[in-house]
């Protein structure tokens, strides 16, 4: 008798176009994922896929059966959800960095208490690789910025809360405006090939500013302890857990216009866990407003 978890197999691999990039994902071999698919071929009496030496494809008639079957595992999963609000079963997220280390990490802890048999298994790293997991449904959602353009096809953004973006610079140099410092301090610059950095590089443009940049750096909490350390000063959003005024930091709001990063929730259009997403999101929302923090709606 097949079984959900053989069609959540099959599912993924209609997603990724490789039985090979599916066990990579799941934790079995290429040949495991192979034998999942046949079995549940031969149940059904037909064939989900072509496989070709250099080619994978779904089938006409595999396309049809593996929407009813889509169906059905967003049913089971809608399961998840019990009528007195408990969640179930597993959910698996990307976070930024320093989304962990703010307001979203703040938060982590509560949805635990809430739902203690919600099993929420998180993998650390950046929007941008994020989006390309959730899109093809290797990560059920993602807590991460808000996309510099448009959100990529087939995606759903909610926002969740902002941080304000600030200056940050040597304790010993609080004294000094803002623009003094961009114009005479060497500048730690965030990876400007990521979405935050970009949003730091719009910040500038805002400011008229052309900093000194000594380097380049894709961590938040690491650009914070070489400004400690006297490197140089920089432009980041204003961490909820961060407590850097009490190390050895001096916080700078910038003139003019409050720029802000957004974070958020992006997940895809349609999955079974939206029921579980949904949920987180609104305990955010309502942990957010009993903070007295910054929630967007």
């Amino acid at each position: 008798m097949s079984s959900i978890r053989q069609f959540r197999t099959a599912l993924a691999a209609a997603r990724l176009g490789s039985f090979a990039e599916v066990g990579r994902q799941i934790g079995l071999t290429q040949a495991a994922v192979s034998l999942q698919i046949k079995n549940l071929e031969t149940e059904l009496n037909l064939r989900l896929f072509e496989r070709g030496a250099q080619t994978f494809s779904v089938t006409p008639d595999g396309r049809r059966v593996l929407d009813r079957l889509e169906k059905l595992v967003a049913d089971y999963d809608n399961l998840l959800v019990q009528s007195d609000g408990t969640l179930r079963g597993t959910l698996h997220m990307g976070a930024l960095v320093s989304a962990l280390m703010g307001t979203f990490g703040g938060v982590l802890a509560d949805i635990k208490r809430a739902y203690p048999d919600l099993d929420v298994r998180l993998l650390a790293g950046q929007s941008a690789q994020f989006a390309g997991m959730v899109s093809k449904g290797e990560l059920d959602a993602a807590v991460v910025t808000e996309p510099p353009n448009a959100v990529p096809n087939g995606l759903r953004w909610t926002p969740l809360y902002e941080e304000r973006m600030v200056l940050i610079a040597a304790q010993d140099l609080g004294n000094r405006t803002v623009m003094d410092l961009l114009h005479h301090e060497p500048f730690l610059q965030f990876d400007r090939s990521l979405w935050t950095g970009r949003l730091v590089d719009y910040a500038l443009k805002q400011l008229s500013v052309t900093p000194n940049i000594a380097l380049e750096l894709n961590s938040i909490e690491a650009i914070a302890q070489l400004v400690r350390q006297h490197y140089g000063v920089a432009i980041v959003p204003q961490l909820g857990n961060a407590e850097w005024d009490s190390q050895q930091l001096a916080i700078k709001p910038l003139p003019g216009p409050l720029i802000v990063r957004r974070v958020g929730m992006l997940e895809r259009l349609e999955h079974g866990k939206q029921p579980i997403t949904q949920a987180l999101c609104d305990l955010f929302g309502r942990q957010q407003k009993g903070l007295g923090l910054t929630a967007t709606s």
